[in-house]
């Protein structure tokens, strides 16, 4: 009798026990990660269930009342870990924690200005030589292609890849294509209107226009804008930098956004002649660099802490834009969700602006405010990517951890500026009057 007992009670433990592993909050322990990153007096909640016991090192632990979610407050930087078990009696797993200084940003909102020259230069199109085809195209060049070096010399420029050819004969070509790298020969042609060897091919080696800085690390240097990549005007490649600078820019105008048809901000920095810092990398992230010293304007001098993915949410929250002058201002905008990962670290997060005078202004997101800051709870979350045709009080925008996994990798001054082109643009890199495609199309034959 006694051992039936026994055994039926052993059968309800296990049932319960089976139960309490099957329910959702125990599962959350199960599909934590192998590690937790947390910044140094941060705190961060768990729903996990109140039958888990945990032991911790490096946070204290504590739960919103009974059967509240597990909050974790993270103590000085330094690596512990969470011992988690059911009612302190079976063993569930082991997390590893890890730690670190509360990074902290000035958060842009400036207009800059950018110019870069190319590393290599970009194939806009071929063209034949009068009555004699492309050299070009029958070597099979295409628009988009980067001739990187001639015959093993690099190219930097228009120039240096007209030098390398002018006194004909074959030559051996290095391109990036897709990210692939290349190689091909070609044979120059001479052009019976002027009596010089050429490719037969429209080249770029330059572009610049206007955006918004995102963030300025006072701890090194270095900078991050526009959370998206510059690319060609024609052919939509993304420009390899050569060397490249920043500029104060003047925003002198608004085109508002209507359904339909995104708006923009026009600005000028032509007249600019001290570079604020070099920009090192052009990135489907954004544009990084260094800059010589901490911008002008900035309404968060003191910076903000940087948010982490689990930190952000649907929600109030604002962005720190330029659309008069030289002068940032604060406005008021909602995050309305998070993207799946799918749509690309450009698209992570919808946002809508809600400011009445930022509306008035622009009608929403213009082109023009892309790396525009957004903040929430305090803390940087993100930068505006893009505005949302259809809608431009809406728009997406990029979270600032994936703008920082490209931006510490250039902390550095990469190279020193020598000259750069200036020309007046359109804020979104793109022209609107005649003058502006001649200069923004600058393209050499070849």
């Amino acid at each position: 009798m006694e051992g039936r007992i026994r055994r039926r009670l052993g059968a309800l433990l296990a049932a319960a026990m089976a139960a309490l592993m099957l329910s959702p909050q125990l599962g959350a322990v199960s599909r934590l990660p192998e590690e937790l990153v947390l910044g140094a007096g941060t705190v961060t909640e768990l729903a996990v269930s109140s039958a888990v016991r945990v032991d911790a090192t490096a946070v204290e632990t504590a739960r919103d009342g009974a059967g509240g979610a597990l909050r974790l407050t993270a103590g000085e930087a330094g690596d512990g870990e969470l011992r988690f078990s059911l009612l302190g009696l079976v063993p569930l797993r082991t997390v590893k924690l890890s730690v670190q200084p509360q990074r902290r940003l000035v958060p842009g909102g400036q207009s800059v200005g950018v110019a870069l020259r190319t590393g290599g230069v970009v194939v806009v199109g071929n063209s034949d030589l009068g009555r004699t085809p492309s050299p070009a195209r029958l070597a099979g060049l295409k628009s988009g292609d980067v001739i990187t070096s001639v015959d093993g010399s690099a190219v930097g420029g228009a120039k240096e890849l007209a030098a390398s050819i002018a006194n004909g004969g074959t030559a051996h070509l290095r391109l990036l294509r897709d990210g692939d790298v290349l190689e091909c020969d070609v044979t120059p042609a001479r052009d019976e209107r002027d009596g010089q060897y050429r490719l037969g091919a429209w080249v770029r080696d330059s572009t610049a226009g206007v955006g918004t800085l995102t963030y300025y690390d006072p701890a090194g240097g270095g900078f991050g804008a526009l959370g998206h990549a510059i690319t060609d005007v024609d052919t939509g490649v993304v420009m390899p930098v050569g060397e490249g600078a920043l500029y104060n820019n003047t925003v002198v105008a608004v085109t508002p956004s209507e359904a339909g048809a995104p708006g923009e901000l026009t600005g000028d920095f032509l007249g600019e002649t001290e570079a604020l810092g070099s920009v090192a990398l052009n990135s489907e992230s954004g544009i990084f660099g260094t800059m010589d010293a901490p911008p002008e304007g900035a309404l968060y001098p003191e910076g903000l802490p940087v948010a982490r993915r689990e930190d952000v949410h649907p929600g109030a929250a604002s962005l720190i834009t330029t659309v008069g002058g030289r002068e940032a201002r604060e406005y008021a905008c909602e995050i309305v969700r998070l993207s799946d990962r799918s749509q690309g670290a450009a698209r992570a997060l919808v946002v809508r602006v809600t400011d009445p005078a930022l509306l008035a202004a622009t009608g929403g997101i213009v082109q023009g405010m892309s790396g525009s800051p957004i903040l929430q709870d305090g803390r940087i979350v993100g930068a505006v990517t893009h505005v949302m045709v259809n809608d431009p009080t809406m728009g997406y925008g990029i979270l600032i951890d994936s703008m920082l996994k490209q931006g510490d990798a250039c902390a550095s001054p990469c190279f020193s500026m020598i000259s750069v082109y200036q020309p007046r643009l359109s804020i979104r890199m793109y022209p609107t009057t005649p003058r502006q495609l001649q200069q923004a199309k600058r393209s050499f034959t070849m």
